[in-house]
């Protein structure tokens, strides 16, 4: 079915927020995400999901790599969905030090359906326009302001989990 989609980055003009560590255990990190999410994000589990997942045990130290998604719905047309990807070495030994970079990014993303033939026609379609403009236009801006919150918020509670100043 078609659909009218709206899509914003919440850090623009930025696209994202990078976090670097070096220290013992950062995979540390990964392990504490979920629970970071459902105390921030109140979030469920149907609501997470990792799009990669890569960890490589031939070397000393293990490299890994993740992709999170995690998508919150705000309204019935409006999500915001997070993606924060971790790519970092783990020694076997973990009071030796590794490394780890976090990037974190979320866009909010609206979604009119188009399901039927009245709603594909040029007059519904400058109704919705319309109604975007003048109405949901300052709800969307809420959104990114609550978005940007949350990023903060996350970035903020890695950082505390890694004892970064």
């Amino acid at each position: 079915m078609p659909s009218w989609i709206i899509e914003d980055d919440c850090l623009a003009p930025g696209k994202q927020i990078k976090i670097e560590y070096v220290g013992k255990n950062p995979f540390s990190a990964y392990q504490s995400s979920f629970g970071i999410f459902r105390k921030i994000l109140e979030i469920d589990p149907a609501d997470y999901w990792e799009k990669d997942f890569r960890w490589d045990i031939s070397d000393d130290p293990r490299s890994f790599y993740v992709r999170m998604v995690i998508e919150k719905k705000m309204d019935a047309r409006s999500s915001i969905y997070f993606e924060i990807v971790m790519q970092g070495k783990q020694p076997k030994d973990l009071e030796k030090p590794g490394n780890l970079t976090i990037l974190i990014s979320a866009k909010l993303r609206t979604e009119y359906k188009l399901n039927t033939p009245f709603q594909q026609t040029s007059f519904y379609k400058g109704l919705l326009w319309l109604y975007n403009f003048f109405f949901y236009f300052k709800v969307r801006r809420g959104y990114i302001k609550i978005c940007n919150d949350w990023i903060f918020r996350v970035r903020d509670a890695y950082k505390e989990l890694l004892k970064i100043g």
